[in-house]
């Protein structure tokens, strides 16, 4: 079990809301939990496209979080220690690491 801190205190949420709400949390789900997230992240692209309000691109943004913390569940991983290892390797890159054309 992992620590209720940071990103594991929303993620044991988002598990709680998926399996009382009858989304199965199941491995056998990784590959439409994966397309899920997708759909979200798209979902948000044609939001800002469209020009609709911020908080509608936000409210999709919101729900590939849910998601993603909901998959990150089901693969029994630690969020917050998954997402504090990453931002470590991530403040000891270089300025504008791995882009030739900007980013």
């Amino acid at each position: 079990m992992v620590e209720p801190i940071g990103l594991n205190q929303k993620m044991l949420q988002v598990r709680a809301l998926a399996d009382g709400k009858g989304f199965s949390s199941d491995q056998t789900r990784i590959w439409e939990m994966l397309a899920l997230i997708h759909t979200e992240v798209a979902e948000a692209t044609d939001a800002y496209k469209k020009g609709e309000p911020m908080e509608h691109v936000g409210e999709e943004l919101i729900d590939a979080i849910i998601r993603i913390l909901h998959l990150v569940s089901a693969l029994d991983l630690d969020a917050e220690a998954l997402f504090q290892e990453k931002m470590k390797k991530n403040w000891e890159r270089p300025y504008k690491f791995n882009t030739v054309r900007g980013g």
